[in-house]
């Protein structure tokens, strides 16, 4: 059994509510866990679980938040999925859709299959940037193409680069206004994260802070 968690994202000049990333679970002996497998859910099951908590969501909150939504390489590439998400769109009034990459797509990949998704107006994010997604020719062939960048404080800490954070976050900084990107901090943990991404003028913040994922329920 599957369904969608979901963790808010904060506006942060605001912090106010800004949307929510969706995040797929498992059930495992009665306990939700992250499914091992991601792709073992094909995406035509994940478009049905998301159009409910979605719709929940809008129904809600109606300044339509967004929705943010994790995709990999291969799903990118998909012709299948695209249209999958296409139909969500399409089916949902007002929906603000960004997909977040979590692995960086080729140029020649994103050349065939940007338009398709800028189209329908479904923003591309480039997830993890820093460490899954570090500073290459290849990342930044792609990132005019991008709406957004993300960038994950845990990531660091998990690899005991903490002295690294601030450097690096002042980089993706540099690179978001070069590119004209939105920044998304992730991992906030406490009120000095607040602060750093603050510091860093990040538009939006995410973390156990504001919340853990959990089922929605308004």
């Amino acid at each position: 059994m599957y369904r969608f968690f979901v963790q808010p994202q904060i506006n942060v000049a605001t912090q106010k509510l800004a949307g929510y990333e969706l995040l797929l679970r498992s059930s495992h002996h009665d306990y939700w866990v992250t499914p091992t497998n991601f792709t073992a859910v094909s995406m035509a099951q994940q478009m049905v679980l998301s159009h409910r908590e979605i719709t929940n969501i809008l129904r809600d909150h109606p300044n339509n938040p967004q929705i943010s939504f994790n995709l990999n390489r291969e799903q990118f590439n998909d012709q299948e999925t695209i249209g999958h998400l296409i139909s969500l769109k399409k089916s949902v009034p007002g929906l603000h859709l960004i997909i977040e990459l979590t692995e960086a797509p080729s140029l020649s990949e994103v050349h065939r299959f940007a338009a398709l998704y800028k189209a329908y107006d479904i923003e591309l994010s480039l997830d993890d940037v820093g460490t899954d997604n570090p500073w290459t020719s290849a990342v930044r062939e792609i990132l005019p193409f991008m709406d957004t960048i993300k960038f994950a404080l845990q990531n660091f800490r998990r690899q005991h680069r903490q002295s690294e954070i601030h450097n690096s976050l002042q980089t993706w900084r540099d690179v978001a206004d070069l590119y004209h990107l939105g920044l998304t901090v992730e991992g906030i943990e406490d009120q000095s994260d607040v602060a750093l991404a603050e510091k860093y003028r990040a538009q939006t913040t995410q973390g156990y802070y504001y919340s853990k994922p959990v089922p929605y329920c308004g």
